[in-house]
């Protein structure tokens, strides 16, 4: 999809879709502007409505009349143009409460329409400037943003695929006046950074464990490197052992698939005035999980394909950086590996030593993700960054506590959770904090080992899990760690994400690096 910016004075032809925004106004749609704005683009309505091209035709004012629907966010009236063209009025509800996902989600159910009714070109007469609660930069990201995302392809392994997924429009015009173009470009050019993380960390997640094994998730990493500038190193196990990281290589160690280390690196070129922010992102690259030898029960088995999501996400963030060209220099670690059962796999009670120097007793191989995080953590610290975020896949007590719509937020750092939270609410990837405190820390002391990775009960389990992480990482150092579990995939499609993974923390985390460095 290509975006792009114009003035009024453009018309669209009888070919193109143009979209106006309805809003509420009384308790009703106040649909007075909106037709306006359609006969000042030269397309006012004609004396059908319908639902698409070919439909059944309506006289226009029975059906604005009766259609208080498209006073709510995200309804959509499709109404003949008298050059024989469609328009769609787009419901976004009251002006004044219409939020950054409220547009994000209209855009979706309008890319959704653009795709059923085989439009190549989408005009948008956007509301005059001030009538939103947002400026325009965060306006022209958002609409961008929830049209990239509603088309996100899915089912790309199916034989009997005609046509590849839908993509969408190949056009979409934000028409404004032309003072107001720059600000729009900007947010353009945002969305394309904050898209493209967040449909490669959806990719990545979809694909089955057999296609994305350790290896496999290295050499997407490695391309997606090469893609964009970054600097990509690999790991292997002869360098792992080198390194004693007893973790990853002890999750590993009963798959016939070798676990590795994925090291990336990006600074922005230039001479700087200032040092710029030193930034590790660490994410968890289970790539499939069976719980190993304390082995999960059958029924849901097949999603822990997604325990890689951290990685994703981490790995997405990256590429809307680069794009983005913040001033930072920005660390990815990923630890990932293949948690089975077999004759080599790590037993309950073994005891492992970290690459840190630290004890550990597997009292659970199921609890697996901190063995690998802790060992990155403590390879990412050697950097001696200024934050550090890792995100993970960790703990179903986190999607007990919080369900499918938050992530858990823990950390040391007051700045990095705030951070953290302002960019979960303006992404709608939302985060809700939950303590950390130095009873969960003690509580992951072990009795033969200088840990465990088993808290004493199931009561609290996303905080003891964070608890165990927080002793590979100095108190000194800012650390903030976002549990994923509950978010990383969805079973119910929404306007902007097809059933799937949702690509959860690329775009979080991405604009908690934008704020960062403001």
């Amino acid at each position: 999809m290509r975006f792009a910016v114009a003035e009024p004075k453009a018309r669209p032809a009888a070919s193109d879709l143009v979209v106006v925004p309805v809003f509420q106004a009384d308790g009703a749609a106040d649909f007075g502007p909106a037709l306006a704005a359609l006969a000042a683009a030269g397309g006012a309505a004609a004396a059908t409505a319908g639902r698409g091209r070919g439909a059944s035709k309506t006289a226009p004012a029975d059906v604005l009349a009766a259609s208080g629907y498209v006073a709510r966010a995200e309804s959509l009236l499709p109404v003949a143009r008298a050059d024989g063209g469609w328009a769609l009025l787009v419901g976004l509800g009251a002006a004044d409460k219409a939020g950054l996902e409220t547009l994000r989600r209209a855009a979706g159910v309008v890319a959704a329409r653009a795709v059923e009714m085989k439009t190549a070109r989408v005009h948008l007469l956007l509301p005059a400037a001030g009538a939103l609660a947002f400026d325009d930069t965060a306006l022209a990201r958002c609409w961008a943003e929830g049209m990239e995302l509603a088309v996100s392809p899915v089912g790309t392994l199916k034989t009997t695929r005609k046509a590849g997924p839908p993509a969408g429009p190949a056009r979409v015009t934000l028409v404004a006046a032309r003072r107001r173009h720059a600000a729009l470009r900007q947010g353009l050019d945002e969305a394309a950074a904050f898209a493209a993380g967040c449909l490669l960390a959806r990719e990545l997640v979809n694909l089955p464990p057999n296609l994305l094994t350790p290896a496999a998730l290295a050499r997407h990493a490695r391309a997606a490197a090469r893609r964009e500038g970054l600097r990509c190193r690999v790991l292997g196990p002869a360098r792992l052992r080198q390194l004693r990281m007893g973790g990853l290589l002890g999750v590993g160690q009963g798959s016939a698939n070798p676990p590795q280390l994925v090291e990336l690196h990006w600074r922005l070129p230039g001479r700087h005035r200032r040092p710029l922010p030193k930034v590790a992102l660490v994410g968890k690259g289970i790539t499939f999980d069976s719980g190993g030898i304390s082995l999960k029960p059958a029924a849901g088995m097949e999603l822990m394909k997604t325990d890689m999501a951290g990685a994703a996400a981490v790995l997405g963030a990256a590429v809307a950086a680069v794009r983005l060209r913040l001033p930072i220099d920005l660390t990815v670690i990923i630890p990932t590996a293949e948690n089975m059962p077999g004759g080599r796999a790590a037993r309950p009670s073994d005891i492992i030593t970290m690459a840190s120097g630290k004890t550990v007793e597997v009292l659970n191989t199921d609890a697996e993700g901190r063995l690998i995080l802790a060992d990155a953590l403590w390879y990412a610290a050697r950097g001696k960054p200024d934050h550090i975020i890792d995100a993970a896949t960790l703990t179903g007590a986190c999607v007990v506590a919080l369900g499918s719509h938050f992530a858990g937020l823990l950390g040391n750092s007051a700045e990095l959770i705030d951070i953290l939270g302002q960019a979960g609410g303006e992404t709608f990837e939302r985060v809700w904090q939950l303590p950390l405190v130095q009873e969960h820390r003690d509580e992951m002391n072990g009795a033969w080992s200088d840990l465990k990775n088993l808290g004493d009960g199931r009561d609290g389990g996303a905080l003891t899990a964070a608890a165990f992480l927080s002793h590979f990482v100095d108190d000194d150092t800012s650390w903030a760690h976002l549990d994923i579990a509950g978010t990383a995939w969805t079973n119910k499609p929404t306007p902007t994400c097809p059933r799937g993974a949702t690509g959860f923390g690329a775009r979080l985390i991405a604009r908690a690096l934008q704020i960062l460095v403001d």
